[in-house]
């Protein structure tokens, strides 16, 4: 492929990776402040094409509130904000992925450790 390919697909995977996980925290959100328990979510999801690995590996982190770093934070921030770069030089709009970005940012500044990007949780707990 065309120089860089490698590093711009690794920063296409992360944004699909950081918005899935967005998307989980922010559906749970809506979930339990409906008063309905977080796991019937992820047990209809499981059975849905909405079945993921994201969702097999996160949920249950999310539902537990631990956020063990198997990929920091901080990380997915730097790689959300040279997506978000790449899509400006290339002309491409990406406004998920800038949404997500701002998420994602008020939990880093937050945090006083070096969490998983699934901790995107705690904002949606806010």
């Amino acid at each position: 492929g065309p120089h860089g390919a490698g590093q711009t697909i690794k920063l296409a995977m992360n944004l699909i990776l950081a918005l899935q996980v967005d998307a989980l925290a922010e559906a749970l959100a809506l979930v339990t402040r409906a008063g309905i328990q977080g796991e019937k979510l992820v047990e209809v999801m499981q059975s849905s094409m909405a079945r993921s690995g994201v969702l097999d590996v996160k949920a249950p982190n999310l539902l537990k509130g631990e956020y063990v770093p198997s990929f920091p934070l901080r990380l997915m921030h730097k790689d959300l904000g040279l997506a978000l770069d790449l899509g400006n030089q290339l002309g491409v709009a990406l406004p998920a992925t800038a949404a997500a970005r701002e998420n994602y940012n008020y939990v880093k500044g937050a945090a006083k450790e070096d969490l998983d990007y699934s901790a995107v949780m705690k904002f949606w707990k806010k």
